[in-house]
């Protein structure tokens, strides 16, 4: 039987030593001499307020834990979406004051170097590049968000995965396929501990265009597979439902029937809490938007538009842009005459490109920022 903690606390020195102590201290994972990287998500430059990064506070607490415990090196690192720059991203987040006031390192992944390693037990990646500074520690322990993902539906501590890779390969990982991706990563590169940030979360739109919302939790296991079948079970899904968390207990990952979880802590129904559904849906979402579906992944194009509509709304920029038509995907039924700007979104909808602006790609990450009010 696999053990998982979940406290309720608003104060991150307090929580997360309670839930790390629960399930056996620091000391049993880490020991004296180790040299520990720790992963949080920082997706963006955004602050802790926005409920999409990982609380530097709770960074904080864990430097102090490894500490300790004798760990003698400290790294905290991750990359955020290919858009942003590492630093950056630590820097707006509070993450670099943090790990620079608490003696640790901070490593900006995208500037890290990547060693191809083998991972023979991944079903579509048996090779993988990973970052040199990972490899060359002794622990890993990665320090996710509680959020929703409208690709993933939830990103907790296995979609947190998709932050070791360089952008570059992050490009071609967020298909349909991404399901089965992150849980290679975690084949080839599985965290000795799990301490997932639900102080405040997100719900709805995720990873970033979601809204905060207050939960005052701090969840934590040894078991990343179990982990987050706890969380996204505190977010009232299903964790069958969750594909990446389903895979990757097929495949030896870890534990998500509940009834061979040991909870401690807090029960899942003290702290249940209904989270808006994130969508990738693009029909019928403004009327001012049209979208013509043929054959598309949901994963990929049309999760790449939503996330555009996403920007627009955060913005208000949704009404500024005037009428708009979408195609998107292979085959799709599109009418002779289209009032407004006609964006063709994608590889497979290639035989449409002489009807406006086209966006090539699988998936066609370049519709981010494409469309713009009307001048």
């Amino acid at each position: 039987m696999t053990t998982v903690s979940v406290v309720k606390g608003e104060i991150a020195s307090e929580a997360v030593r309670k839930a790390v102590n629960l399930i056996g201290g620091i000391e049993k994972i880490v020991k004296k001499g180790d040299k520990v990287f720790v992963k949080p998500n920082l997706v963006a430059p955004l602050t802790k307020e926005s409920g999409a990064i990982t609380d530097p506070e709770v960074i904080r607490v864990v430097i102090k834990l490894l500490r300790k415990a004798g760990a003698v090196e400290i790294k905290v690192g991750d990359a955020p979406f290919f858009f942003y720059k590492s630093k950056k991203a630590f820097e707006v987040t509070g993450t670099q004051q943090v790990v620079e006031e608490e003696g640790a390192e901070a490593v900006y992944l995208d500037e890290d170097e990547y060693l191809e390693i083998e991972s023979p037990k991944a079903k579509l990646m048996n090779t993988i590049k990973l970052p040199k500074t990972l490899l060359d520690c002794d622990k890993f322990i990665t320090v996710p968000k509680l959020k929703t993902h409208s690709m993933c539906r939830v990103s907790l501590a296995i979609k947190n995965q998709i932050g070791l890779l360089s952008p570059e390969e992050k490009r071609i990982y967020h298909r349909t396929d991404i399901h089965q991706k992150v849980v290679d990563v975690t084949l080839a590169a599985t965290p000795d501990l799990a301490i997932i940030d639900g102080l405040n979360a997100l719900e709805g739109q995720g990873p970033t265009y979601g809204n905060a919302v207050n939960t005052g939790i701090i969840i934590a296991g040894t078991d990343v597979v179990s982990v987050d079948a706890v969380a996204s079970s505190i977010m009232d899904f299903e964790p069958q439902e969750i594909p990446h968390i389903r895979l990757a207990a097929l495949q030896g990952l870890g534990e998500m029937d509940l009834n061979k979880i040991v909870l401690k802590g807090a029960s899942i129904n003290e702290v249940q809490k209904h989270f808006k559904r994130p969508s990738a849906d693009v029909m019928g979402i403004y009327p001012n938007v049209e979208a013509y579906v043929g054959c598309a992944c949901y994963e990929g194009c049309l999760a790449w538009t939503r996330v555009e509509l996403d920007r627009l709304r955060k913005h208000g920029l949704v009404e500024k842009v005037g009428k708009i038509n979408l195609i998107i995907g292979h085959d799709a039924k599109v009418p002779e005459e289209l009032e407004g700007r006609v964006y063709i979104i994608g590889d497979c909808a290639e035989e449409h490109k002489n009807k406006g602006i086209f966006v090539k790609g699988c998936p066609a990450f370049e519709i981010l920022g494409k469309i713009q009010p009307i001048e």
